[in-house]
């Protein structure tokens, strides 16, 4: 069994962003960035906002970036988009929580879960793709598919709102600041959590505000709590059956059992659950960790990402009740999470790779 210290330090870098991310978004929300990037597209709108476009925009950004990414940036303005259109702003301010996690399996940089993978059992970044690209793609394309019967593909003239230049301007630098920090700062040994923080310092001068009060710190400790919990109760060897080549039909209840996993104890505490029963990149390992990624979205503890959009939606004063969270996920995300899997066994199946 892998030793507590390393169980909480593959947690702490999620946690951190969790903690850095939350008043990130509530400083450039305070700022007037997101209502005057919303005005801004209302500017240029003819026929009114496509949902299609917001929801490949997510995807990307997800894929290249980062889920995190996609939360703290994309829901925020998401939602400023929906109040200008005057709609329910649940509908869309959901696509970056299901596309953080449906499209979150194809680089090793789109989810901390694919990191810790490529850290522990040293798989090749080419094999992601290669591998989970398409379950992905297919999760992706299905969810847009029952999204797109249950609401409108576009939205209403978004009425004119006031742009605040000031605000494109330091909220753009920022921005930018930050997407160089999330793409290249790894490289250089700085983590994304960190980066966040320097953002959250910077904002913090121009604005004079103090975010603090935004700082999910109980949600943290309650995270790591259940870390700790599931390494005390769960013993290296449950899962050694990921160690091996699985038949097809195991591929499918592999998946399965990380999907459950992640929405049971949270995504990364189910990542090292299967990680602690492995040496070796398996079928079996791909299967779990693809449940793990596009599953965890069903239930809001699934995953730090669903946790960190409750959080921005609650300080924009928006209150999301579990019964609205799961009518939409289980509608749309649960089929596409089958889709996915369907698409991981058939792989399997025909020795694709």
């Amino acid at each position: 069994m892998t030793s507590l210290s390393s169980e909480m330090s593959a947690l702490a870098p999620a946690l951190a962003f969790l903690l850095a991310g939350v008043p990130l978004a509530t400083l450039l929300d305070r700022l007037g960035f997101f209502s005057s990037v919303a005005s801004l597209i209302s500017s240029h709108q003819r026929r009114g906002t496509s949902v299609g476009a917001l929801w490949i925009l997510a995807s990307l950004t997800t894929i290249i970036l980062n889920l995190d990414t996609t939360i703290v940036l994309l829901t925020p303005l998401y939602l400023q988009i929906a109040r200008r259109s005057n709609v329910d702003p649940l509908p869309l301010v959901t696509v970056p929580l299901l596309l953080a996690s449906l499209s979150s399996s194809v680089l090793p940089i789109s989810n901390l879960t694919n990191l810790i993978v490529v850290g522990r059992l040293h798989v090749n970044v080419v094999a992601f793709p290669i591998h989970l690209g398409l379950p992905a793609s297919a999760a992706t394309g299905v969810a847009w598919i029952l999204y797109r019967r249950r609401f409108p593909g576009r939205l209403p003239l978004q009425a004119l709102g006031t742009i605040d230049q000031r605000a494109l301007r330091v909220g753009g630098v920022c921005i930018v600041g930050l997407l160089i920090g999330f793409v290249f700062g790894p490289t250089i040994h700085i983590e994304p959590w960190l980066v966040a923080l320097i953002g959250d310092v910077i904002l913090m001068f121009i604005l004079r505000a103090n975010p603090w009060k935004s700082i999910p710190l109980l949600t943290a400790i309650g995270v790591s709590f259940v870390g700790l919990l599931t390494w005390l109760v769960f013993p290296s060897s449950i899962l050694g059956v990921l160690n091996h080549g699985l038949p097809t039909s195991s591929v499918g209840l592999a998946s399965l059992g990380g999907l459950a996993s992640a929405n049971v104890v949270n995504n990364l505490p189910a990542l090292l659950v299967g990680l602690n029963g492995v040496s070796h990149m398996t079928w079996g390992m791909w299967a779990w960790l693809l449940g793990v990624n596009v599953g965890a979205v069903l239930l809001p503890f699934g995953a730090l990402a669903n946790i960190l959009w409750y959080r921005i939606l609650r300080t924009s004063n928006v209150r999301v009740s579990i019964r609205q969270y799961v009518n939409i996920t289980f509608l749309v995300a649960f089929p596409a999470c089958l889709a996915a899997i369907a698409v991981l066994m058939l792989e399997r199946s025909l020795g694709l790779q």
